[in-house]
């Protein structure tokens, strides 16, 4: 028999972040080893076909660290088991789902001496008979549809009467029931009296005597293959809450395995996690307490850990990349990611539109019909594109969470040439892609300038962070977010109302200073702590030759610094600080040997919890595979593909990545033809 191949998830489209080609999966069928591992099944083998995608350099990714060793290859997320994520908090510290406990409301006890003598107080009111009322109401189950309740009027007693009679209700049937005092108007045959009723409490329901021993509710989220938008919106429709009510510090990568922190305010954990129970490959808990929300950015990084499978270059090659990239680091390019899935319509071409204030071309580019659409949309654009009909196109989608659903809904409402005021109804978080995306192209462009022209080595007017009394680098915004808010939340700083505007803006001027021969000469800075500008209309420039070439790349399209202020502040730019590298300190590795594609290669968190043994590692033979396991820490901000990119010394764009997939999966149905062939053969008897 041949060798028997694991059943991996196809996929069309490999920048490492990609979406399931078709849902077809061609390396085989075979089942997963394990119910707990989520990589859907699927039965149809087929080669990945390319699609029109843009390649890093078409967005100024074009140089390494170290080109003098040369990269290899390997397969990425071959599985999203292969590719693990866990949030690091402000702390340090790296956050695990290691804990499903559910905290329950904490009620005092009271002596039963007391419980009696505070029923014979209340006795002329409750009597024997409301008493067992209250007894049966307990048992029932909840149903909204008949009147579950028992109403006492209390109009005689006091306030606190009334507490005591609460407190009473709480202590004897805890979270079974529910009271409140309410006002009851009058109507011709009673006048208006103050009851308290006693009720079934609603399931989910916020319990108002939860005693929160702070305002919001925290806990860690463990997902599979889904968007951290798509849980939090789940969630908040299940608490009927607006989605912007439950927070988190970034968005973490849908085909992966991940951790991260949530935080929601006054909503019981029990409700919180009787709304997470049944979202399909998310498991919650690690709950807390906190007397702030969680803001984007509130972390300190990201701890990556990575399987890149079909490993066949010598191990002594690889280690030496490997050492290479943690002593010299890699540039901090803005991945693919930053700039859209189409090369037809790059999303900074269309920040270029809005900062030119073009807004006709940003619509048109926007609902522009591109060869990598889904079915339902490509059909949408293209009867947008043909006939203009705004209303009938925003009609075809099914809810409201796209883009362009939002834009059609605008021009629908104030006409199909009122551009500017159809844009508004984008989200501004949304709308600021696009210009944030043009400043990324800019910053890559130059960083490979800069590395090109003068490789590795300082030079005077290169810019760092100040210093401040503390020794501490002053920390600029753009390293504190993660990278689609990255410039968004420092323009609102920018943008604030503050009693002098100038001050403000010269004081993140002052943010950097250049390097000065004397600098240089005394060793102590490096390149990594160097800082390139993002363009914008309150940033400090380096005062060598690389300051020119920002008024050079924004004149190709026609734009100058200044202009990037804007009269729409949506779109006005004051610009940012990134660092030129990054060095991953902490960077480990180690070889693995498996079998087959479905063999699961890291264990996650839910796995860790549970107890699940992943796939134990094969003798080694010929017919084994090489995975090389990866761990390693990023800041905010920062793309893992470009430190993976600097190891392969080659293109991550889907483009590139199909094609080394399409030249394996060739190989393999080559190397088994003859085998299935032979054991179609009759067998002698």
């Amino acid at each position: 028999m041949g060798k028997e191949r694991g059943r991996g998830r196809g996929r069309g489209r490999r920048n490492f972040q990609s979406k399931p080609y078709n849902k077809q999966n061609w390396r085989g069928q075979k089942k997963e080893h394990s119910k707990h591992n989520n990589d859907q099944s699927q039965s149809v083998n087929r080669v990945p076909q390319q699609k029109c995608t843009l390649l890093e350099t078409q967005v100024g990714i074009t140089e390494f660290t170290n080109a003098d060793i040369a990269g290899f290859t390997g397969i990425l997320k071959s599985r999203f088991s292969d590719f693990h994520v866990n949030e690091i908090d402000t702390d340090g510290h790296v956050l695990q789902l290691n804990d499903l406990n559910v905290p329950k409301a904490e009620i005092e006890a009271v002596d039963p001496t007391v419980l009696d003598e505070w029923r014979d107080k209340l006795a002329p009111i409750i009597d024997k008979e409301v008493w067992q009322q209250i007894a049966d109401l307990s048992t029932l189950k909840y149903d909204n549809k008949s009147e579950q309740k028992v109403d006492i009027n209390v109009s005689s007693l006091t306030k606190e009467e009334r507490t005591l009679i609460h407190h009473l209700v709480k202590q004897l049937y805890r979270n079974k029931l529910v009271s409140k005092t309410i006002d009851q108007p009058a109507d011709q045959q009673v006048e208006e009296q103050k009851i308290i009723r006693i009720a079934k409490p609603k399931p989910g329901r916020s319990d108002s005597r939860w005693n929160f021993p702070h305002d919001f509710v925290s806990f860690l989220v463990h997902k599979v293959n889904m968007d951290t938008s798509e849980v939090a919106s789940t969630i908040a429709n299940r608490l009927n809450l607006h989605p912007s009510q439950v927070n988190y510090c970034g968005t973490k990568d849908k085909r992966a395995k991940t951790t991260q922190r949530f935080c929601i305010k006054r909503r019981t954990p029990e409700a919180i996690a009787n709304a997470a129970r049944g979202i399909g490959n998310v498991h919650i808990g690690n709950f807390s307490f906190r007397p702030e929300t969680l803001k984007l950015g509130d972390l300190k990084g990201n701890r990556f850990r990575i399987a890149l499978r079909h490993i066949t270059h010598p191990r002594e090659h690889i280690e030496q990349a490997l050492e290479s990239l943690k002593e010299r680091g890699f540039i901090n390019y803005y991945g693919l990611q930053r700039f859209g899935n189409s090369a037809s319509v790059p999303t900074h071409e269309v920040g270029v539109a809005l900062l030119k204030r073009d807004y006709k071309l940003a619509c048109e580019l926007i609902l522009k019909p591109r060869d990598n659409d889904v079915e339902f949309m490509r059909a949408i654009r293209e009867a947008w594109w043909e006939n203009r009909d705004s209303a009938a196109a925003a009609a075809k989608f099914h809810g409201n969470k796209f883009i362009e659903k939002k834009l059609l809904d605008g021009l629908a409402t104030y006409g199909e040439n009122d551009y500017a005021a159809a844009l508004r109804r984008i989200p501004r978080n949304m709308l600021l892609l696009y210009p944030h995306a043009y400043q990324s192209l800019i910053f890559n462009r130059i960083a490979s300038r800069r590395i090109k022209e003068f490789g590795l080595k300082l030079i005077p007017g290169d810019l760092v962070y100040v210093e401040e009394e503390n020794d501490q680098q002053v920390k600029a915004p753009e390293e504190s977010v993660p990278p689609a808010e990255t410039d968004e939340i420092m323009e609102d700083v920018l943008e604030g109302e503050g009693d002098n505007p100038l001050e403000e803006e010269s004081i993140f001027k002052r943010k950097v200073r250049p390097l000065t021969d004397e600098d240089i000469a005394g060793g102590k800075y490096k390149l990594s702590d160097v800082v390139l500008p993002l363009p914008g209309y309150d940033i400090t420039y380096p005062s060598n030759e690389c300051g020119a070439w920002y008024d050079e790349m924004l004149a190709e399209v026609g734009l100058t610094s200044e202009q990037l202020r804007h009269k729409e502040k949506t779109y006005a730019l004051g610009g940012a600080y990134r660092k030129l590298l990054i060095k991953t300190d902490d960077l480990k590795w180690s070889f693995r040997r498996y079998s087959t594609y479905e063999d699961t290669l890291i264990a996650s968190d839910w796995e860790q919890l549970k107890n699940i043994e992943i796939t134990p590692e094969p003798p080694e033979s010929d017919n084994c595979y090489t995975a090389l396991l990866l761990e390693f820490t990023l800041p905010t901000a920062v793309y893992a593909t470009m430190l993976l990119r600097e190891l392969f010394k080659q293109d991550t764009s889907t483009a590139t990545q199909m094609q080394l997939e399409k030249e394996e999966i060739i190989k393999k149905l080559a190397q088994e033809v003859p085998i299935i062939e032979a054991e179609a053969q009759p067998q002698p008897i």
